[in-house]
């Protein structure tokens, strides 16, 4: 219980954040210090693990876990499904938090922003994107796999597919 607390603790630190940040575009790596670790992909992520997982960018996402779940439609053109939550809030800068997770949600849209904080995490992402992953878990893109770090920043991870092919069904 102790661990949740710690993730959900830095999950709203980070989002907190997330509102001043600069926008990233996911073609960008000059961000990654040296520190970091950056894999490109072909397009799809999958993920598995206890932490907070953060993504933007254009495509699907698909999760489901248990703890809390914010989305942010910035393409103003977002489907959110999300089945199996306690409670949900709207903020005035475009942030959804659905508090009491445990199901699934299904992200899809032109320019989103998604964070999940929690355990027993199981994502996959595809289109074009970035994810910042923090805690214990594995994740794979194009082949190339690796583990979430709870120390620094964590893992941050690339996922793109050719524009024209990243669509929103």
């Amino acid at each position: 219980m102790r661990k949740v607390v710690y993730i959900l603790l830095a999950a709203l630190f980070v989002v907190a954040g997330l509102g001043a940040a600069q926008p990233v575009r996911a073609d960008d790596m000059s961000n990654i210090d040296d520190g970091e670790a950056a894999v490109s992909g072909a397009g799809t992520l999958v993920a598995n693990g206890d932490g907070i997982a953060l993504l933007g960018g254009r495509g699907i996402v698909w999760l489901q876990g248990n703890g809390v779940l914010w989305v942010q439609d910035v393409g103003g053109d977002a489907d959110i499904r999300v089945t199996g939550y306690g409670n949900m809030k709207e903020y005035p800068d475009g942030w959804v938090q659905y508090s009491g997770l445990h199901g699934k949600a299904l992200i899809k849209g032109s320019k989103i922003r998604v964070v999940v904080a929690g355990t027993d995490i199981k994502l996959r992402a595809k289109g074009r994107g970035r994810v910042l992953l923090w805690g214990h878990g594995s994740y794979e893109t194009d082949g190339v796999s690796g583990e979430w770090k709870s120390t620094g920043i964590g893992e941050n991870v690339k996922f793109t597919v050719p524009r024209e092919t990243a669509t929103v069904e």
